[in-house]
């Protein structure tokens, strides 16, 4: 009886204890109810070593996987890729690409940040054509004709997306999680976001005003690729819509997509990290990068293809038509567009699918912290 009395606090404790089995609530019950007999006594006395002893590997393995929890997030916070091997894979790629395109805009040539500053544009312009680059890479409206929108599109499009470029390497390193406890990563998402929106603001720009390559600096030429696709939609429309009805050119539908999907994953990325739902903000973090970063590679990819096909010209090995018409620019600039969208929204889609350590820990502990 002595011992039924003495016990049933602690094993009343140990019953309303977090993570308490069934067999251990089941034994506070008996000590709440159990008759004052020494045999049923002996029976709680064990009922209290056996919960005792179940609370204790409950606490174990919760310390236990708190503890691997802590090792897998310190690894990743000082700047490892161990814990993410896919993006480790790309990001050399996610780097140089930032650092061509900071070098496009505030470099000397082109210097899209100086486009509409009058006595830049006519020495870019004395460059571009004393180098015969209108004959390799196209007309030199390629690079000079944001100027004919004001300084509108560099202030709000050029500046803003090299800072946005430059930022996305930094936020996708492991080691700005960790920095100044969290702080750079905050604040460097929050200013990658708002370049994008003026980035975006200054592209409206561009759009209204038409400055679309293939309209602007080819010639009306669209490509071959997107002949062939215009083509067969006018072709399946005219029945419907009417021969005088004009779809959309391909080209032009293609890049308001992407700029559709560059925003929703930027807003999306916002979301989830004000929802501190990091696991999703980091992938779509990761599609945000992909959906921007294709504009920067686009350019030595253009210049390459140009290249080969200049020199196949200067051989005679193709017709000059061939090699430097206004088709052969068009097909050169949007098989560029088309081969590094593709590759960086599916290495952006590779990464986001990826798993990382730090997926295993839960989204509550790191709201707690």
């Amino acid at each position: 009886r002595m011992a039924t009395c003495v016990l049933a606090p602690a094993l009343r404790a140990v019953g309303a204890a977090p993570g308490a089995t069934r067999r251990t609530r089941r034994a506070s019950w008996v000590s709440q109810h159990a008759p004052k007999q020494g045999r049923v006594a002996s029976r709680v006395c064990l009922a209290r070593r056996v919960a005792s002893r179940k609370v204790f590997v409950i606490r174990s393995d919760a310390a236990n996987e708190k503890t691997e929890v802590s090792a897998s997030v310190s690894t990743d916070e000082f700047g490892s890729f161990e814990t993410d091997t896919r993006l480790g894979a790309v990001f050399p790629i996610i780097s140089a690409s930032a650092v061509f395109m900071a070098a496009w805009v505030f470099g000397p040539f082109p210097g899209s940040a100086y486009t509409g500053i009058q006595s830049h544009d006519l020495w870019l312009t004395g460059i571009y054509e004393y180098f015969r680059f209108d004959e390799i890479f196209g007309p030199t409206s390629l690079i000079t004709k944001y100027a004919e929108a004001g300084r509108v599109p560099a202030l709000a499009h050029a500046v803003p997306g090299a800072i946005w470029c430059l930022l996305a390497p930094l936020q996708l390193h492991p080691k700005s999680r960790s920095i100044w406890n969290g702080a750079l990563h905050r604040n460097g998402g929050t200013a990658m976001l708002t370049a994008a929106a003026f980035l975006m603001a200054g592209y409206a720009v561009i759009d209204v005003n038409n400055l679309f390559a293939d309209t602007h600096d080819f010639g009306g030429n669209v490509g071959t690729v997107s002949s062939v696709i215009d083509g067969f939609i006018a072709t399946k429309t005219a029945t419907t819509l009417g021969e005088n009805w004009t779809p959309t050119p391909f080209n032009v539908v293609g890049v308001r997509g992407v700029a559709v999907w560059f925003i929703g994953t930027g807003v999306a990325t916002g979301i989830a990290a004000k929802k501190k739902q990091f696991n999703s903000h980091r992938r779509w973090a990761v599609r945000h990068v992909g959906a921007g970063l294709w504009v920067a590679c686009q350019r030595p990819v253009y210049s390459a293809i140009r290249a080969g096909a200049a020199g196949l010209g200067g051989t005679g090995l193709v017709g000059h038509e061939t090699a430097f018409g206004d088709l052969a620019f068009a097909d050169a600039f949007y098989v560029a567009s088309y081969v590094t969208t593709l590759a960086f929204f599916g290495f952006a889609e590779f990464v986001a699918r990826g798993t990382w350590a730090n997926e295993t820990r839960e989204e509550s502990d790191v709201r707690d912290e």
